[in-house]
């Protein structure tokens, strides 16, 4: 335990786990973006921005751990976005297709569905 440090080295990547949770169970959008997107972009444009300026004062290796623990997911979605298939549009698109009695449920026979053997 000795080259573990605790706050920079399972606490960042915590942290950034944290914000992802959160920020994928939010519907808003940042103009086009979802907010986890932004959120994710800027946890790893940042931290890295900020670890290069060396700013964070005594947390800069807190500050360069949250880039770290973010990047692998920020570059996945900037591939994604590059190629052109973003999975946040599948994924609505899929939802959108099973919301199609909106307001509420079509009538359906107490017996719908089973079989007689």
């Amino acid at each position: 335990m000795k080259n573990l440090d605790l706050v920079n080295d399972i606490g960042a990547p915590a942290a950034v786990t944290v914000v992802n949770i959160m920020a994928r169970a939010s519907t808003k959008m940042i103009g086009t973006m979802p907010v986890a997107d932004v959120l994710t972009y800027a946890m790893a444009g940042g931290g890295y921005l900020a670890a290069y300026m060396g700013w964070g004062g005594r947390y800069t290796g807190f500050v360069k751990n949250v880039a770290i623990a973010s990047a692998p997911l920020a570059f996945e979605k900037l591939y994604n976005m590059m190629r052109g298939t973003p999975a946040q549009a599948r994924v609505s698109r899929i939802a959108m297709n099973r919301v199609s009695r909106y307001p509420g449920p079509a009538a359906e026979s107490p017996f719908q569905g089973v079989r007689l053997v």
